[in-house]
């Protein structure tokens, strides 16, 4: 099992998204997804929305195809773990399985 708090958990997100807007306001707001990812880096996800200018290029830079997409990356910005759209116990799972 690896070390989480040396691991980041980034959400990439657009403002048009309607499963971003769910994910937003009715799964990362689940206790039980709050005290899931606080065992990470910075104790909380990290939300790039992706449609803003300034935010485009991690488009093609984490090879980002669906939205929301939640990533878990180490130090040096790669990715150990990829997934879309999910339910609070779904992504419960996804963050304590790593």
């Amino acid at each position: 099992m690896k070390k989480k708090g040396k691991y980041q958990v980034v959400v990439f997100t657009t403002d048009w998204c309607p499963h971003c807007t769910h994910m937003r306001d009715h799964v990362w707001t689940a206790d039980s997804v709050i005290d899931a990812v606080k065992s990470y880096h910075n104790k909380g996800p990290a939300f790039v929305v992706c449609n803003k200018p300034q935010n485009r290029h991690f488009v093609t830079e984490f090879d980002i195809e669906k939205y929301p997409t939640v990533v878990i990356m180490d130090e040096d910005h790669n990715i150990e773990k990829k997934a879309n759209n999910m339910s609070p116990e779904d992504l419960v799972l996804f963050l304590e399985d790593f």
